[in-house]
């Protein structure tokens, strides 16, 4: 998975972000519940790299629960939306261990 490092941190910033800002009761297990699975996905991936279609689609239910959840104030829905899409671009852009590799002398080696 392309941007580890961005995908921890980012996992970290939503588990923080569910009890910082306006979330009911449910709507901050359910973000925080996304944000341990999201993290631990993203430990994952380098070993499996389809595993990152994983984080996509749990990016698509955190985007999706925004906008269902009632108990979630106003700042809480926009930032879910804008964390949920940086979780999708990071996850569907494959990154550079993703295929065959290049060596120096133009032989591509698994």
């Amino acid at each position: 998975m392309r941007f580890i490092a961005w995908n921890i941190g980012l996992a970290g910033w939503l588990l923080f972000s569910a009890f910082l800002l306006g979330h009911g009761a449910g709507s901050a297990a359910l973000t925080g519940l996304l944000a341990v699975i999201m993290g631990t996905v993203a430990l994952g991936s380098p070993g499996l790299p389809g595993l990152r279609f994983l984080n996509a689609a749990l990016a698509t239910v955190l985007v999706i629960s925004a906008f269902l959840v009632e108990d979630t104030s106003w700042l809480a829905r926009i930032h879910n939306v804008l964390v949920g899409g940086l979780f999708f671009a990071l996850s569907v852009i494959p990154g550079r261990s993703w295929g065959e590799a290049i060596s120096e002398d133009g032989a591509a080696r698994l």
